[in-house]
């Protein structure tokens, strides 16, 4: 791929966040041989966002080399409108930027510095503030995270053991994002009613991490995240913990197969084989029965594991 970097910005009826997004990205500053792109992809608005994104890079951009590239995804979901994203784009790097997401004025240009001179790194991310028209409520900082603000690390550096780091502002490389999911399409898709589970940057990340690659925090990646007022009910945050509850149950999957298949000593493994057993036959609920299952299917190749399992496997194997 060419070398450079793609800005990736899925919107579903963004048309009033749009304005300060683009502000921001018309407005960053980077070396004259660095070339980007940013790509929009529609995930079937109905408020006229393509237009809006369109006369509002023409007002703002004065580089020609910076491209824009306007795509359509009619089907619902991020993923697969990010998916559509990853597919044009040209670079070999990549940022996620959400529609609410105003990235600081150097932010391209350092996530490519950094992707460029640490080829271990599979995924990077940075800090997020919260930016609001109105007083943020008295529970937020507790679950501040969900909503993709605060830091991610303590330090700039390593962040593996984390698992993972939020899709907001997440940089990486093309070719590997086509790499983890060409031959196993992401198993958030809720099969009851077709929506895409909120994860999809986790899932992404733990991939990496089961292939050996390194999640990475710098703190001068830093960018406001907006959010308006209709996310700051106690309705609309139940909403978004109980989708990432959901999720959880895949994502906990990849979280058990780290652990129990990568990160474990001889002396550990030869524990495990002994009590896990007994712990499922004395599990007290079908969940923590469930669990050491699913520890077993990891722990002793010969036990037939369930679907989610099954292609986590495999995913580990290819």
């Amino acid at each position: 791929m060419k070398k450079g970097i793609t800005v990736i910005l899925c919107t579903f009826n963004g048309a009033a966040r749009l304005p300060k997004t683009i502000d921001h990205l018309a407005a960053q500053k980077v070396s004259g041989d660095l070339n980007w792109e940013l790509i929009v992809v529609d995930n079937a608005s109905t408020d006229r966002s393509s237009e809006v994104v369109k006369t509002l890079w023409e007002q703002h951009n004065n580089n020609p080399r910076v491209s824009l590239n306007l795509a359509l995804e009619n089907t619902p979901g991020k993923l697969f409108a990010f998916q559509k994203g990853i597919a044009l784009a040209k670079y070999e790097y990549f940022i996620i930027c959400d529609d609410d997401n105003w990235l600081k004025a150097d932010y391209v240009q350092t996530a490519f510095d950094i992707l460029e001179k640490n080829m271990r790194i599979g995924a990077l991310g940075g800090q997020a503030l919260a930016a609001t028209t109105s007083i943020l409520p008295y529970w937020f900082k507790a679950v501040q995270e969900g909503y993709a603000v605060g830091t991610q690390a303590k330090n700039t550096g390593d962040v593996t053991s984390k698992g993972m780091l939020w899709g907001a502002g997440l940089s990486s490389r093309t070719q590997l994002y086509k790499d983890m999911y060409d031959d196993f399409p992401s198993l958030l898709i809720d099969k009851n009613d077709h929506r895409i589970l909120t994860a999809e940057d986790s899932e992404y990340c733990l991939r990496l991490v089961l292939k050996g690659y390194q999640l990475y925090y710098d703190s001068r990646l830093s960018l406001h995240h907006y959010i308006p007022d209709g996310r700051l009910t106690l309705t609309y945050k139940n909403s978004l913990f109980d989708n990432f509850k959901k999720a959880n149950l895949i994502i906990d999957n990849y979280f058990i197969a780290i652990k129990y298949k990568l990160n474990i000593s001889l002396l550990n493994r030869i524990r495990l084989t002994l009590i896990t057993p007994i712990r499922y036959f004395l599990a007290s609920n079908k969940q923590k029965k469930y669990r050491q299952r699913i520890i077993m299917c990891y722990l002793f190749p010969f036990i037939k594991p369930d679907p989610t399992t099954a292609k986590i496997k495999a995913f580990m194997n290819k």
